[in-house]
């Protein structure tokens, strides 16, 4: 046999997911959801949060609250995570900051208890319509990407109910979802070097303070003993949902990461 022409290496978060992959997945997202709830509570305890350096006290440069809002020369981004209680979704916006990298400004969200995604699509039409937005880039949980559905199950998967409903009103939108999710743990460092990083300690993330649910989840959603995120109680879903959308956008950033402890 002869030897390849050229070996190509693909990063784990571009490769299909096998089906027993999908169900170790969803064993573990369970797992993350029972323990959640059974240690659910907020600590500002710096050696469990997921995110320690995110500042929900102050507004930028100090902390990573602003009052900047929706701009319509920059595109939106709906950032969803898929959990029918809480149903977290919010709207992002990408700028340049004054270091001339990416600076990701949270204007608004969506928090519900027992929403289905039509109903939450329903909503996100409801809060478009308020800011007069008509365009959306759709990020989030790339899960609920897959032909086959949500962890395999057969049937349409949630962002084919998301883009019926915008069908339905006339919200366009382009796809900016990628077929497997980051790793959990390489997804927070990411974020984590969004939020407070750099030779100057710049903040690139800044969250509106109408966005109380964002500001609690990225203040309180802690790590377990092996320092991975997980799912506590309501907190977790909410910063998943708008990681993935800095995620999208970062990971081809060759600016140096700092790890801060």
């Amino acid at each position: 046999m002869r030897s390849p022409d050229k070996v190509w290496e693909i990063p784990l978060w571009e490769t299909n997911h096998s089906k027993q992959r999908l169900f170790q997945e969803e064993a573990m997202d369970f797992l993350s959801y029972k323990l959640g709830y059974e240690m659910s509570e907020e600590t500002d305890d710096p050696t469990r949060k997921a995110y320690k350096h995110f500042d929900g006290y102050n507004h930028y440069p100090d902390g990573n609250l602003t009052a900047l809002d929706y701009d319509p020369s920059y595109p939106v981004w709906l950032c969803a995570d898929f959990n029918r209680s809480p149903h977290c979704w919010a709207f992002l916006q990408v700028k340049k900051s004054r270091n001339g990298l990416k600076k990701y400004v949270i204007f608004d969200e969506i928090f519900s208890r027992e929403a289905l995604t039509t109903e939450q699509a329903l909503k996100a039409v409801e809060l478009l319509n308020k800011w007069g937005i008509s365009k959306v880039l759709l990020a989030g949980d790339n899960t609920s990407n897959q032909k086959s559905g949500n962890y395999g199950r057969v049937g349409k998967n949630d962002w084919d109910y998301v883009r019926e409903v915008f069908d339905e009103h006339d919200i366009s939108y382009k796809n900016e979802l990628d077929i497997q999710n980051p790793k959990r743990k390489v997804r927070v460092d990411k974020v984590n070097n969004v939020i407070f990083a750099g030779k100057n300690g710049e903040r690139r993330l800044l969250v509106n303070t109408r966005c109380d649910n964002v500001i609690k989840d990225y203040m309180y959603s802690i790590v377990n003993d092996k320092g991975l995120k997980i799912d506590n109680g309501d907190r977790g879903h909410m910063s998943d949902a708008t990681d993935y959308a800095i995620w999208r956008n970062e990971r081809g950033n060759n600016a140096p990461m700092y790890v801060l402890r």
